[in-house]
């Protein structure tokens, strides 16, 4: 379903429709540096163990999640300036493509681009133009 999303004004942003919070802004935005997977599902750990926004449960998203980020009639902006199909609620800027945590295949993982919403494998130690944008259930207590 076609998510709709409220900004929390505390970093994140929730998708009401599939009961989902998002980071606000990816971990280019936040931190100016690409991921490997490793890099990125560590990212997601470290912001529980801070309780970033008052919670401990954040991760990377399934695919299923991930591609509720893509919208193609949504238009957002990457760091490239390059169109993305990315809700505009949240913040320009951020990488086109991010990492998902599935069940992995040896040293691949999956990433979905926001340039076209495909969701396709990449070596997990690959770092060019990847990112994380964290998920957590909305409707848990943690």
């Amino acid at each position: 379903m076609k998510p709709i999303y409220e900004d929390n004004g505390d970093g994140t942003i929730t998708d009401t429709t599939n009961n989902l919070t998002w980071l606000r802004e990816d971990s280019w935005q936040k931190e100016i540096k690409w991921f490997s997977w490793d890099e990125a599902n560590d990212y997601a750990l470290n912001l529980g163990g801070i309780k970033f926004a008052g919670h401990n449960d954040w991760r990377l998203p399934t695919v299923v999640e991930a591609q509720t980020l893509y919208n193609a009639d949504k238009e957002n902006y990457d760091k490239y300036e390059t169109k993305i199909y990315l809700d505009p609620i949240f913040p320009k800027g951020p990488l086109p493509t991010i990492w998902i945590h599935e069940a992995m295949l040896g040293n691949e993982g999956y990433i979905l681009d926001l340039r076209n919403g495909e969701v396709r494998l990449l070596f997990k130690s690959k770092t060019g133009r990847m990112a994380a944008r964290p998920v957590r259930n909305k409707d848990l207590v943690a």
